[in-house]
């Protein structure tokens, strides 16, 4: 998957399981997390290098969404998200 198809799969996944248009998103998915940034860890540009292999996971809603070091996406409730991960970080742009 490209780096800028990451966002746009990701709000359409979200979309479908919300049965609206992916742009009908409310809040948008740029206002929970830096889309950007998540494209960059995931699929670097080529002059640049990555180590990362694990995942980042971040709540949307009622979901959970998780993006492996492949670009993977998975959505899944977020009742059914694992309530105790290895690491968890939250992202607060204030």
């Amino acid at each position: 998957m490209a780096p800028a198809e990451l966002g746009v799969e990701i709000a359409r996944r979200i979309a479908a399981r919300e049965g609206v248009d992916a742009t009908a998103l409310d809040p948008p998915l740029h206002a929970v997390i830096d889309v950007d940034a998540l494209e960059s860890l995931v699929h670097p540009r080529p002059d640049e290098r990555t180590d990362f292999t694990g995942v980042v996971s971040f709540a949307y809603g009622d979901y959970t969404v998780t993006v492996d070091g492949t670009g993977s996406v998975s959505i899944t409730p977020a009742e059914d998200a694992d309530p105790n991960p290895d690491r968890q970080f939250e992202y607060n742009p204030q």
